[in-house]
């Protein structure tokens, strides 16, 4: 981990964490007051001079109200700080990853991230709120202990730094067990995110393989591996403060014993005997803290690096640079191209082809041979690995991509619904929309949506539950379809957009589609003789040559 990195993390919120180290410091000079009025007021009952006491008493409550006061309002200023950065970071990570390109989201599992946009943000805005900006505090709590203990009596105050060494050995040895079992609970809590993320989206297939308990075995052995890993990271934490704190209290006892001579000797006052006491007392407390910080660090190290992989990232080509575009006119053609999946075949060999605009085309050929390939291509989801795609005589890689992908209305083969209304799914980003919206309504007419969302009681206001569970295969492929007419763009990619069509809604949406897709540039890949009377032309894909078997159809 680079100490850059995690200095660019805490500037963005130096206010914050000002505030909060201020706050600290003022209870530490609080706190450093209190051992020595504690002391004076002690050494006045032994020496029978309570009735002169008063005003020590008095600056000893307001000292302890002071303190509580401060104590209370910091702890307000940490967790609002502490939300606020734990807020700003999920959205920083979010954002970023939002923008990588898709080689990145296969080589990544969703609970690897899920994991690090939750419980391991969350973990280090504790840190820099609750751990790094109390170190000032602790720091000056222990310095000022030592100083007040050194002007009581610096012939006995001097053998406390021969304890200093023994806390650093301690350090060293546990911080390198901790930093083992922060990455192997990193490990498992990864785990126990994705399995749950996994088995909930394929509940359906659980449920129709009658393997509920198999697979509730299996997330109750990664949940418990999870446990076992946290619960002994969490075991050597809670006994690293502690052991400091009572090593810090063994060594002022005995500083205390070895150097009772001393300061009886020394014509101390009772009540500089107790000082001294105390203050060796309140010096176990910054230095447990110290520890914990220690601890905490070395936790928070694997957040910070895997953070800095994340977001020292490049996002996907095109996404900062480039061209913007207006609308297209949809002329399309692949020049040459090849393409291959990381540590996979070619996929992809030298493919031609050319559509005009307005030309409605189809893409017909083997599982496999590449037809969903050349639409990732088009939409800059990966770019090719030799020759080049452009759109109206231009090479799409000098675009900027969301202005190129706004051109497209894309249907993929597995309709992509999220956990909302019908309305909100097919507008799919824009926050406002009702039923009033004519372009909704004609979107929701043209795909063959309209018979079944009228007979929803909420109607286009409907939920349609996770990945639209509560509809069936047609219907949530009719939304999908609504989606992409819906924004009405110069060009549309149907990928078996209609494979779930009943015979009789896919020739109704293709003759309502005649006149809705003219000048429109489509491509749809299918093999469904319907969908196929669409095109203007017919083309069979295989990975090294694009036919025309417009004339077989």
């Amino acid at each position: 981990m680079k100490f850059e990195f995690l200095w660019q993390r805490a500037k963005q919120f130096r206010s914050e964490l000002l505030m909060i180290s201020s706050l600290t410091v003022l209870s530490s000079l609080a706190v450093l007051a209190v051992p020595w009025l504690a002391g004076q007021l002690l050494g006045g009952v032994v020496e029978g001079v309570v009735q002169e006491l008063g005003q020590t008493l008095g600056l000893l409550i307001a000292a302890l109200v002071f303190l509580t006061a401060l104590n209370i309002f910091a702890s307000i200023v940490s967790s609002a700080a502490s939300l606020k950065i734990l807020n700003q970071l999920r959205r920083e990570i979010y954002e970023h990853v939002s923008h990588m390109p898709m080689s990145f989201h296969d080589k990544r599992g969703g609970g690897d991230l899920l994991a690090l946009m939750t419980y391991e943000v969350s973990s280090l805005s504790a840190f820099l709120t609750s751990t790094l900006a109390n170190a000032p505090s602790m720091l000056l709590t222990a310095a000022g202990a030592v100083l007040i203990l050194f002007l009581i009596d610096p012939y006995v105050a001097v053998l406390i730094p021969i304890l200093v060494p023994i806390f650093f050995i301690f350090m060293k040895l546990v911080g390198r067990r901790l930093r083992l079992l922060a990455r192997k609970a990193r490990k498992a809590e990864v785990d126990v995110m994705a399995t749950a993320d996994t088995d909930l989206s394929m509940i359906s297939a659980i449920k129709a393989f009658a393997s509920e308990e198999s697979h509730r075995a299996n997330y109750a052995v990664v949940t418990r591996r999870s446990r076992e890993i946290n619960f002994r990271q969490a075991r050597i934490r809670a006994f690293i403060s502690p052991l400091v704190a009572l090593v810090a209290a063994l060594g002022a006892i005995g500083v205390l014993v070895l150097g009772s001579r001393s300061l009886g000797s020394a014509g101390q006052s009772p009540g500089d005997l107790f000082a001294f006491l105390l203050y060796a007392a309140l010096l176990t407390r910054p230095v447990g803290g110290l520890a914990d910080i220690y601890g905490s660090f070395q936790t928070a190290r694997g957040t910070l690096a895997r953070l800095e992989s994340v977001l020292e990232m490049q996002p996907e080509a095109g996404y900062l640079s480039g061209r913007d575009l207006d609308r297209a006119d949809g002329a399309l053609a692949f020049e040459q191209v090849e393409f291959s999946y990381p540590g996979r075949p070619q996929v992809l060999s030298g493919i031609n082809l050319s559509i005009k605009p307005g030309e409605i085309v189809a893409l017909t050929g083997d599982n496999g041979v590449g037809k969903s390939t050349l639409v990732k291509l088009l939409l800059r989801y990966y770019e090719p690995d030799a020759g080049q795609i452009t759109l109206d005589g231009e090479d799409i890689s000098g675009l900027q991509v969301q202005s190129l992908r706004r051109q497209f209305g894309y249907v993929p083969q597995r309709p992509l619904l999220f956990n909302g209304s019908i309305a909100k799914n097919i507008a799919f980003g824009q926050m406002d929309v009702g039923g009033d919206d004519c372009d909704l309504e004609r979107a929701i007419d043209l795909s063959q949506a309209r018979e079944f969302i009228d007979e929803l009681p909420q109607g286009i206001e409907t939920e349609i539950g996770d990945n639209g569970i509560r509809l069936s295969g047609g219907q949530g492929q009719r939304i999908a379809l609504a989606r992409a007419l819906y924004r009405d763009p110069p060009i549309y990619i149907l990928d078996e957009a209609t494979s779930m069509y009943d015979l009789e809604s896919e020739a109704a949406f293709v003759e309502d589609c005649i006149d809705a897709l003219k000048d429109r540039t489509v491509i749809i890949i299918t093999h469904r003789p319907a969908s196929l009377a669409l095109a203007d032309r017919v083309l069979k894909v295989t990975a090294d040559a694009v036919e025309d078997v417009t004339n077989d159809h």
